[in-house]
């Protein structure tokens, strides 16, 4: 791990990307925290979703990448929602809030033998 803290792609998009905190919830405790970057005026995004012992910073090369072909990608990192139902009414409301009207979202870090080049 620490050899991608001081990697010079893993500094250069903290240092670009801000990380932002957001709360969409009516319990405060609930924080989605996300590195939205590329052009804002791109209404559908990629969307990462960490596996569950990951942070949002997990993709910072695919954001790095991507990023640098024009597209808008938001690294999420949510809160803990303790079913299924309570988790996708939270993420609705962060969709909400962002103003996104369509997005495609990829949860996993490589791509699986059963789809060579494509998103998983």
């Amino acid at each position: 791990m620490e050899e991608i803290r001081i990697s010079p792609d893993y500094n250069w998009f903290r240092s670009t990307v801000p990380l932002k905190k957001i709360i969409v919830d009516d319990d405060d405790s609930k924080v989605w925290s996300l590195y939205d970057a590329g052009p804002k005026s791109i209404r559908c995004p990629i969307i990462f979703l960490p596996p569950v012992s990951g942070t949002a910073e997990v993709f910072f090369q695919q954001v790095l990448a991507l990023t640098g072909w024009g597209y808008r990608v938001i690294s999420l990192q949510y809160p803990v929602y303790w079913d299924l139902l309570e988790f996708c009414d939270g993420f609705r409301k962060l969709l909400d809030h962002l103003q996104l009207d369509k997005f495609l979202v990829d949860a996993c870090l490589h791509v699986e033998e059963d789809c060579p080049g494509e998103l998983c």
